[in-house]
């Protein structure tokens, strides 16, 4: 042992550091209770709130979802749903935790909003009651883009509760729907679509809710994302389009002038992914879908819009093979894909009808290209038996590269939209091209003669049906009247 200083700054030191490990250890205790009661103290207090989203809550704003699934053992309710309400849910205390039991996917009964008249878009008034809206949105954890777009709107709904007795806010749903196909242009057309200065673009091009996201696939099917998170997405379109008014009229009273600025979405996936239609109750006993997508967007947006882009099946099917396969890209690659699809679908076909087999996602997942999405017919089929046709357009994606002008004009006025002059066309159809081919993929080249051959064999039924149904030959798309170097690589 050391006497003297040397031995009491020892002591000391020693005396110093048990102090401050004691302090820790309280103070990480200390943390952990305080911590645990507000997590407690916070969840009673959601269970109480009025405004509760009934399935599921967050952790905050920005928080991760936590879901929570009490649902009725009968699941859906016979009566119509009014999802035009906040309070309109039920908290159902069971221990029944379906996901296709949930009420709100039974859009079949859902009550008709009753859209204004002097709005074009199909919107609709709220009553206003508290600024965060958006709290228990799920949509939010999907985007930043979303996440900066709520926050702004949640000031400005602070501000209009504070000056305005009721306050309220505008609801829309979108006025035109691109519903497909990928690989066909739609990013390019949509993109140049909202260029138009009477239209006005939500914070995300593609929110698949119709086809995929309603039903919770983006959440892995451990919630739901609700009607009511969907028209969310349109709140800051429908602040713009508020703000809008006709051209001849100077009234600023939005009750009175008329509104002409529409907005609109584009999912590609909605006209053909109906994967999962077989669990919802409507659909109970067929073997192949009796509603798909194209019936539920009828019925609540009765009026929409429906844009449909297609092009030479057998080249989209390769551009779509370049663009989703991330690795081992080859023709040769291509053509066993290829192979194989042809295969099972034509299989599929000997004891089931075609429409069984496009919509049996057992069938489409055999495959490694989606060769499906091609057969453009059966899809078309099914949504002109639901919409009149004058509210579907069809864009051919050769058509639209060539005479890009002449083509938005068309969409322009199938739209209902003001002509715009010629320069202000010009520059919106002289608009950098989206979603170009990657230069790594013009690398792997031309697909092989017999893989071409293959599929133009495969489609030519399906292409053949599609122009008796449209009384148009250019869907033939055949073999001589076209140039087969990818439209993307232009």
């Amino acid at each position: 042992m050391v006497d003297g200083p040397t031995s009491q700054l020892s002591l000391c030191v020693r005396s110093w550091l048990g102090r401050i490990k004691v302090r820790r250890t309280v103070l990480i205790f200390s943390s952990c209770v305080i911590l645990f009661m507000y997590m407690t103290f916070s969840f009673f207090r959601m269970l109480n709130h009025d405004g509760l989203n009934t399935y599921s809550f967050k952790s905050g704003y920005n928080g991760h979802l936590s879901k929570i699934h009490l649902l009725n053992a009968n699941g859906f309710y016979e009566n119509p749903v009014n999802f035009t309400s906040l309070n309109g849910t039920v908290w159902n205390q069971t221990d029944f935790r379906e996901i296709w039991s949930h009420p709100q996917l039974d859009i079949l009964h859902y009550e008709k909003i009753q859209f204004l008249p002097n709005f074009k878009n199909p919107c609709w008034y709220e009553d206003l009651r508290e600024p965060n809206v958006y709290q228990f949105n799920k949509y939010t954890v999907i985007s930043r883009n979303i996440r900066t777009t709520m926050a702004e709107l949640i000031g400005e709904w602070a501000n209009r509760i504070a000056k305005e007795r009721p306050a309220r806010r505008l609801r829309c749903l979108p006025y035109f729907l691109i519903v497909g196909q990928p690989k066909c242009g739609t990013t390019d057309i949509y993109r140049k679509i909202v260029k138009h200065p009477d239209v006005i673009n939500p914070p995300i091009k593609e929110l698949h809710w119709w086809s995929r996201n309603r039903q919770g696939r983006r959440l892995n099917y451990t919630d739901i994302i609700p009607l009511s998170d969907y028209i969310d997405m349109f709140d800051m379109a429908a602040f713009h389009i508020e703000r809008r008014y006709s051209h001849d009229q100077e009234s600023q009273n939005p009750d009175v002038v008329y509104h002409h600025t529409i907005t609109g979405e584009a999912s590609a996936s909605i006209l053909w992914e109906n994967d999962d239609w077989f669990h919802f109750r409507e659909n109970s006993g067929y073997t192949e879908p009796k509603y798909t997508s194209a019936d539920y967007i009828r019925h609540v947006i009765p009026s929409a819009k429906i844009i449909i882009c297609v092009r030479n099946p057998t080249d989209r099917l390769y551009s779509d093979y370049l663009y989703f396969t991330k690795t081992n890209k080859s023709s040769e690659d291509f053509h066993q894909a290829v192979s194989h699809a042809v295969e099972v679908y034509k299989n599929c076909t000997k004891q089931h009808s075609v429409r069984y087999c496009v919509y049996n996602r057992t069938i489409a997942y055999l495959s490694k290209v989606r060769l499906r999405l091609g057969m453009y017919s059966v899809f078309i089929k099914d949504w002109f038996s639901v919409f009149p046709r004058d509210q579907i357009l069809i864009v051919s994606l050769e058509d639209y590269a060539k005479r890009t002008r002449k083509s938005l004009n068309g969409i322009f006025k199938f739209l209902d939209m003001r002509t715009l002059d010629g320069e202000s066309m010009r520059s919106i159809a002289k608009l950098k091209v989206a979603n170009k081919r990657k230069k790594a993929d013009r690398t792997v080249g031309a697909m092989l003669n017999e893989t071409r051959r293959l599929l133009n064999d495969f489609y030519e039924p399906y292409n053949q049906e599609l122009a008796d149904i449209l009384d148009d030959d250019k869907f033939l798309w055949e073999p001589e009247e076209n140039d087969y170097n990818s439209l993307e690589d232009k």
